[in-house]
């Protein structure tokens, strides 16, 4: 016979799986739009940069990525409460504070491709 999880635990790891890809897209995010902004500076794109789906494509993250990184931040705010009311012990910064390293980086970078758009 085989032996099945319990229900309870086997929603645990789907949740926590969710919550590492979440966490993923939340990290690679920022940096797509690092990439996509060198890669159309060097050319790298092969004229990608130029068409409307290019810039459509910029937006879509730019308006994606700190969006993602703000409800990740939340997100891992809301686990660390949880947990410190459940094991009495101190609140973790790590994971919150990575999130809002992710959160302000990903605005920092926006600000930037915002301040740079030829009009």
């Amino acid at each position: 016979m085989k032996s099945q999880l319990p229900h309870s635990l086997t929603r645990l790891f789907q949740w926590v799986l969710a919550l590492k890809i979440f966490r993923g897209i939340g990290v690679l995010l920022p940096q797509l739009i690092i990439l996509l902004n060198v890669g159309a500076r060097f050319d790298l794109l092969f004229g990608f940069n130029r068409t409307d789906a290019g810039f459509s494509t910029l937006l879509f993250l730019l308006l994606l990525a700190p969006a993602i990184t703000i409800i990740w931040f939340i997100v891992e705010l809301i686990i660390s409460i949880i947990v410190v009311k459940r094991q009495n012990s101190a609140i973790s910064f790590l994971m919150p504070g990575l999130a809002l390293f992710f959160f302000l980086q990903s605005l920092g970078i926006d600000i930037y491709m915002v301040l740079h758009f030829k009009m």
